[in-house]
């Protein structure tokens, strides 16, 4: 069945000209629909947005930040009258657009990177995939067909982390999907028929059948799955006779208990053994597993089918995917689920833009789609479906075409949006600062080039996932029977100490309840001296041998002692974390360090040029100033490169910032704690530091009226009006004449907090 009414082609626009769409006439054609609805339900259009409510308005729903008072001032200096479509250009082409972008796509896919869920290596590998694939500006439908049919190792393929979210809840994942890329609620159909929709239990199973077969509860393959296997193997072959001869033997019975017992304890002790060499790799791999299938609860009580019976793959919405489960299956419905003809695909992410832009959907809510769902405008939300299959789903132009409509350049309303009443978008809706809005606009502040990527935190992700795939490949390379046979030798090491970490453990618990401190602390470091005693073990009988191994391959010759020490270097954890190991061997190189802590020629030149833009002058104070600035680049780091989401108590978090943990979770409401940080937190006495972006520009002025105006123009992108010159005249009269009181005022005023 063909979806031939699902799609319209966009006003103004033929078949012919569908991969040329002018986005000048685009716009237009936008800004004509919503004329004629205009007209029709008597609504006055809101007044054109100044220049300066633009610029700060653009650069925090492009970049997502406040622009810094240089770029403000260049901005309003250009007299060029196509400077608003140069500037959306400039910025949906830097990085501040991934940065940004980042957030709204990680909020709606819950992506995590701090282990949570999908682990570090793979939540790096996700994040970093997520990441190219808006700077590289995927197309929106191969970026969800990466997703919904992604296999392999993490760092093969960082998408893996999609799947992972949902680590051992295939049926989670299959509700998520539906909700993020179609727009549908179907997670009540997971426990019986949807209550106020069509869709069936047995349909909610049909469609869950095509990923049901994906794994992603652990790294269960690979050589350590294999030295499992090897291990199993040996214990079926040893037990097996036994088990026939105990069905009639009492002493055979007693031995094949015994020899059982033993095999427990040998494979424990194995497995903790082993331990550093597996957690690197947990959770880095998603695959099929063969013969997988789903099937119906135990409880299902309805009569087209009977309960635990199986289910087969067959898709909703009256669309059929002749494929069998599995890597075809698995294909077949990522094709599906992306497909032009696809009744909602195209929907839900021309509406999801639509909102990010406007601040309200043409369809509310944006995941809770029906047959009987209408948009606020019918004719204009068909348009922006055609428009953005003309488009092929890129994203940067269709985002560009909604900024450039001067629909989106008019004053906020800022009426509330009032659930189940038309909003007919005069302008877009006043909406207040995300959690990483605000952030990143104090990082700017604070930085003068705030969208400038930190490649030191780059590098330390890039380090986990590199790290991860040298272990990989090493025991690979080593091979199972002698994983096994190094195991064995470490075992001895982990027999001798068992009982005397036992017996530390005790003791420590002991002195812990007698509050001994100095007691602890001995007992803690001979706890972790034992401890080290089986990393060490591990590292010269496994490890080293294959990290020397996969070199050896590697080079096509002998390691040299410098790559052999390297690989001997501590534990596998902590040589993933270090980035020495695999840094000579072809495609372990991209991370280098050997120019830490050193400025490129091009950095040497944008300091030079920062600093003659503030007025500093002078070698030494250019040192001073260089310092001060490679300082704030490591400490205040943009959003999108803190771990995801932050860590409960930063700032971040106090603003709002989704923990990930579902759909969309993040809160832009005002709260107590919010209002403490901005007053009372160490966050203001940051931004007013000597070497801040906003305190040099500043410093820069002489004249009061001018340290003023900069200050205006640094926060809220406009000159001061007379009357509020007037009052910090008075107020300078007073004796209040140090910035730092003009400063809190503006940053706890709504006019800093909110985007207009």
């Amino acid at each position: 069945m063909i979806f031939a009414a699902a799609l319209v082609a966009p006003v103004g626009f033929t078949s012919a000209a569908v991969a040329k769409v002018e986005e000048k006439s685009a716009a237009k054609a936008i800004d004509a629909i919503l004329a004629k609805g205009w007209e029709a339900n008597h609504v006055k259009p809101n007044a054109p947005a100044s220049d300066e409510v633009f610029v700060r308005r653009i650069y925090l729903d492009v970049v997502g930040r406040i622009p810094t008072y240089r770029e403000t001032e260049e901005f309003l200096a250009d007299k060029a009258a196509e400077k608003r479509a140069k500037l959306i250009d400039q910025l949906l082409a830097g990085d501040g657009y991934v940065q940004n972008f980042f957030h709204y796509w990680s909020d709606i896919l819950r992506l995590q990177t701090n282990g949570q869920q999908a682990g570090v290596v793979t939540g790096a590998a996700y994040a970093n995939y997520l990441k190219e694939s808006l700077r590289s500006n995927k197309p929106y439908d191969q970026m969800v067909r990466d997703l919904v049919s992604a296999q392999g190792f993490a760092w093969e393929n960082g998408a893996i982390g999609y799947y992972m979210r949902d680590r051992g809840m295939p049926l989670d994942n299959m509700a998520n999907t539906v909700r993020v890329f179609l727009g549908t609620r179907i997670e009540c159909a997971q426990c019986h028929n949807h209550p106020f929709d069509k869709w069936t239990q047995k349909e909610f199973f049909e469609m869950a059948a095509f990923t049901f077969p994906v794994e992603t509860n652990d790294y269960s393959g690979g050589p350590l799955g294999e030295v499992r296997d090897m291990m199993q193997a040996e214990e079926q072959e040893v037990l097996g006779p036994l088990r026939q001869k105990s069905r009639k033997d009492e002493g055979a019975r007693k031995e094949l208990t015994e020899m059982q017992q033993k095999f427990r304890q040998h494979s424990r002790e194995i497995g903790e053994t082993l331990t550093d060499l597996r957690n690197p790799l947990r959770y880095t791999a998603v695959g099929l597993r063969e013969g997988k299938q789903v099937t119906l609860p135990h409880d299902y009580a309805y009569s087209d089918a009977k309960p635990k019976s199986k289910v087969g793959a067959a898709t909703m919405m009256g669309h059929e995917v002749a494929a069998e489960p599995g890597e075809a299956g698995l294909k077949a419905y990522a094709e599906w689920m992306t497909a032009k003809d696809n009744p909602r695909f195209t929907t839900v992410v021309a509406n999801r833009l639509w909102k990010k832009v406007f601040g309200v959907g043409q369809i509310e809510p944006v995941d809770e789609l029906m047959d009987n769902t209408q948009a606020m405008n019918p004719e204009l939300m068909k348009h922006l479906e055609g428009l953005m299959v003309s488009l092929n789903y890129d994203m940067k132009s269709y985002l560009r075409i909604l900024f450039n409509t001067d629909a989106y350049q008019r004053e906020v309303s800022r009426e509330e949006v009032i659930a189940g009443v038309p909003y007919h978008f005069p302008g877009p809706v006043l909406r207040r600062m995300t959690a990483e809005q605000m952030w990143d606009s104090f990082v700017t502040l604070i930085n003068p080039t705030p969208d400038m990527p930190n490649e030191a935190q780059q590098e330390l992700a890039d380090k986990r996932i590199d790290g991860a795939r040298f272990v990989y490949d090493s025991l690979e390379a080593y091979g199972p029977e002698a994983i096994l046979e190094g195991a064995e030798k470490s075992v001895v090491v982990y027999r001798k100490q068992a009982d005397s970490l036992k017996g530390l453990q005790r003791d420590l618990a002991l002195a812990r309840v007698a509050k001994d401190k100095d007691k602890v602390a001995q007992i803690s470091k001979e706890l972790q001296a034992l401890n080290r005693q089986v990393r060490e073990a591990v590292k010269q009988n496994v490890m080293a041998p294959a990290a020397a191994k996969f070199v050896s391959m590697s080079k096509g010759n002998n390691p040299s002692g410098e790559m052999a020490e390297a690989s001997m270097e501590g534990s596998a954890m902590s040589m993933m974390m270090s980035g020495n190991a695999g840094s000579e061997i072809p495609g372990f190189d991209r991370v280098q360090s050997n120019d830490r802590g050193k400025l490129t020629e091009e950095q040497e030149r944008q300091l030079q040029d920062e600093a003659a833009y503030f007025g500093i002058s002078g070698e030494k104070e250019v040192r001073q100033y260089a310092k001060a600035r490679i300082q704030n680049v490591r400490t205040w780091l943009r959003a999108a490169e803190i771990e995801s989401p932050a860590p409960r108590g930063h700032y971040l978090r106090e603003f709002g910032q989704s923990d990930r943990e579902v759909i969309e979770n993040a809160n832009t409401e005002a709260s107590v704690s919010q209002t403490l940080a901005l007053m009372n937190s160490q966050l203001l006495p940051q931004v007013m530091n000597k070497y801040s972006a906003l305190m040099l520009s500043l410093n820069k002025q002489q004249y009061h009226d001018d340290k003023v105006t900069t200050a205006y123009m640094t926060l809220l992108s406009r000159q001061p009006t007379e009357q509020e010159r007037e009052i910090w005249r008075k107020a300078a009269d007073r004796g209040l004449t140090e910035m730092e009181d003009l400063l809190y005022a503006l940053i706890n005023t709504q006019q800093f907090i909110f985007i207009q």
